[in-house]
């Protein structure tokens, strides 16, 4: 592992220029190879916060359940990560209240001085991914084992602005550097961001084979942001060497994915064109052969989010890409064109049965661009590709995350020529998860006159 760490440095050269000064903060704890944890300690309060993705079998370090009555209030300010918690442990199930903590690795309470902290005194959980050394006082609930259990969960599928966050104001730390020395820590920023995608790919693919690593990427990326995790689950359920053994083309692979998602309409709709009707025919027909022990496993309609999608990307129609995909997965990685090229097929030749739109092309340049960048750049760096091409990443286009964090660092009255390339505006998404959203901006080191 460590190998492949020190490979994706020579990758992304820059990156360290970008951490450089931070190694101790909360976001990058220095830890073990054995023990890594590619993610944030966002990640870790996103899930507990929402029930949804947190564990419904929890249990302390000391082997007694534990049962979540009230996760407790999302701390903003100084001190504990939540507040006023209630939990019931044990078989005697006893209900303990008070603050709650979260940390990476148990040894985080130690090294941000919580101890002597006045502020943490009401502290009596401390919930940690890795299990360790307890604290004396504390009930430890360690989490990775539990999430192991369940082969869907990923924290890839958490969003983390969807949970409260409070943008800081004031200084403008890098107001007074000059262009370049901005475009340059950017970029660096962008790298690191890059770079730790890598990574995240590189522990997967311990585990799983590169091809199946990559298409439940896809498939999550397919998702958007509100349907990420069902895709995700769709590519778990349904891998890419079982698709393509029990489908030979794309239209089988569409009719398994869409039986698979519980979205295929039972019955046909009378406004339906007879070329309609005759397509979700054929998809049935292929459908309703398949084993039991899969229609058991498919999706509810329930499990999507629905309201509020562009026709264009609803998952109907992003499944069809998903099905042309599935057979030209590690193709991808050399061939980016792939991602907006696609034969003629119901979804880019009639008006959609579903979501009353015009013929389109199942992804855009955009959408693809995203791909390119967040997904295929870091794979092929996490399976040891050395060539690629940085400065020449598709630009993706500006977003809420990329204005705000801009406007912090630099005022109002900057030019946005410094984050035109594509890796300043990585950087500026990567500043944004590091120093904005976990309130510490001020611990951001801004780079020296001239590096």
């Amino acid at each position: 592992m460590n190998l492949t760490f020190q490979s994706l440095e020579a990758c992304f050269p820059r990156s360290g220029n970008y951490r450089h000064g931070t190694e101790e903060t909360a976001f990058h704890e220095t830890t073990p190879a054995f023990n890594h944890f590619p993610y944030r300690e966002r990640h870790i309060q996103c899930l507990w916060a929402d029930s949804r993705n947190r564990p419904a079998e929890l249990s302390t370090s000391e082997g007694e359940r534990v049962i979540v009555e009230h996760p407790g209030d999302w701390n903003l300010e100084a001190g504990p990560d939540f507040l006023n918690a209630a939990l019931i442990i044990g078989k005697e199930k006893r209900r303990v209240t008070g603050d709650l903590e979260i940390h990476i690795h148990p040894n985080g309470w130690k090294q941000h001085g919580h101890a002597n902290d006045p502020s943490f005194s009401n502290t009596r959980f401390h919930v940690v991914y890795f299990q360790g050394l307890e604290i004396p006082g504390l009930i430890q609930i360690p989490l990775q084992e539990t999430l192991a259990t369940d082969p869907r969960f990923s924290f890839d599928n958490i969003d983390l602005t969807a949970f409260p966050y409070s943008i800081p104001s004031g200084d403008f730390p890098m107001l007074g550097l000059d262009p370049d020395q901005k475009i340059q820590w950017l970029e660096a920023a962008g790298e690191e961001r890059l770079r730790l995608k890598a990574e995240r790919l590189a522990l997967a693919l311990q585990n799983k084979e590169p091809e199946q690593v990559l298409w439940e990427e896809l498939m999550a990326a397919l998702g958007y942001k509100n349907n990420k995790a069902p895709f995700r689950n769709l590519a778990t359920t349904l891998p890419a060497a079982r698709l393509q053994s029990v489908a030979t083309t794309p239209a089988k692979a569409y009719a398994l994915l869409l039986g698979l998602s519980g979205l295929l309409p039972q019955n046909p709709d009378p406004k339906w064109t007879d070329e309609t009707k005759t397509f979700i025919r054929t998809v049935w027909d292929f459908w309703w052969k398949q084993s039991e022990e899969l229609k058991e496993r498919a999706l509810n309609k329930t499990d999507w989010t629905l309201a509020g999608i562009r026709p264009a990307n609803h998952p109907v129609r992003r499944l069809m890409a998903a099905a042309h995909y599935a057979f030209q997965t590690l193709e991808l990685l050399n061939r980016f064109n792939l991602l907006t090229r696609f034969p003629s097929n119901h979804w880019n030749t009639h008006i959609s049965w579903k979501t009353k739109c015009e013929p389109t092309a199942l992804v855009g340049q955009a959408r693809a661009n995203a791909i390119i960048t967040n997904i295929l750049i870091p794979f092929k760096a996490a399976t040891g590709s050395t060539n690629l091409n940085l400065e020449k990443l598709p630009v993706e286009p500006s977003n809420s995350i990329i204005r705000q964090t801009a406007f912090t660092l630099f005022g109002p009255d900057h030019t946005a020529k410094v984050y035109k390339s594509a890796l300043a505006r990585q950087g500026l998404i990567q500043i944004f998860h590091d120093y904005l959203i976990t309130h510490r901006l001020k611990e951001l080191v801004v780079p020296p006159s001239g590096g």
